[in-house]
């Protein structure tokens, strides 16, 4: 593959939110398989495109690669092309390489289960904060790009589909605002195993009990439950569509910050009612 073509894949990548580490060796002395500037592409799962040479080198490579994603950390790691030794890889070539690992991944990513009013404010809200916006809604009629415009991708899908459909790492951040509370419900149903960054639904304490106990039924343990922000969004006394997108973002950002312990359990707000 060229290398212009490799560019390409690269901003489809990127374009989609999905995350990869291009691997590029930097330096070699001695032998080894490829030369400085070889480049392989490592998406999460392992999946390679393009090669460094292939052999011990390479799997090495794309194991510390998908370590970087998951650290989401940079960096340059040396290799050994010998029999023994630190970091040997017991080949014969006896060459060192060292590569580069550049991690690519969105910084943020918001899914949004709802394409109400609360699910449109929080578009606006969280365009203006850089986050990547995937909105998931099962009406035709409310999800379109006339009404959520600063959306990046809009999936028309039930809530027991969003697992299967759209990508959810450590970088997403999960709001469950529907219309009704059993499509709330299967959508905690199908996240809160993922592996998000923040899993908030919307909903009065009543609800939310409900809603628990329904899950709790359903096999979902309680620390996982736990994860669960919900009700959803820091009190400010917010009563508007946009107020709540506004409680919701300073959630998710104070989550992001290290803030609020995403293993406690929620403290009723003073306001929430039976």
């Amino acid at each position: 593959m060229k290398a212009a073509e490799l560019y390409q894949v690269m901003t489809a990548l990127s374009q989609e939110g999905r995350p990869f580490v291009l691997a590029t060796i930097v330096e070699l002395q001695g032998s080894s398989p490829r030369e400085v500037g070889a480049k392989v592409l490592v998406e999460p799962d392992g999946t390679t495109i393009e090669t460094i040479g292939g052999g011990p080198l390479e799997a090495r490579v794309v194991a510390d690669a998908q370590a970087a994603l998951e650290s989401g950390v940079s960096g340059v790691r040396t290799y050994r092309l010998t029999e023994e030794g630190d970091q040997a890889l017991g080949a014969l070539c006896g060459g060192e390489v060292k590569v580069f690992h550049e991690v690519h991944a969105p910084e943020h990513s918001l899914l949004i289960v709802g394409a109400g009013y609360i699910g449109q404010s929080l578009c606006r809200l969280a365009r203006q904060l850089d986050y990547r916006i995937t909105v998931v809604d099962s009406r035709a009629d409310m999800l379109t790009e006339e009404r959520l415009s600063e959306a990046d991708e809009l999936v028309l899908a039930e809530p027991g589909q969003i697992a299967e459909l759209c990508r959810i790492d450590n970088r997403t951040h999960v709001v469950v605002v529907t219309h009704s509370h059993l499509h709330d419900e299967e959508a905690v149903f199908t996240t809160v195993s993922s592996p998000a960054a923040y899993i908030g639904m919307i909903g009065s304490a009543r609800k939310v009990r409900k809603v628990m106990a329904n899950l709790a039924a359903r096999g979902i343990p309680e620390e996982q439950l736990k994860r669960v922000h919900s009700p959803i969004g820091l009190d400010i006394g917010a009563q508007t569509p946009a107020e709540l997108a506004l409680s919701i973002m300073a959630e998710i950002v104070a989550v992001s910050h290290g803030l609020l312990d995403d293993r406690k359990p929620r403290v009723r707000r003073a306001k929430e009612r039976d």
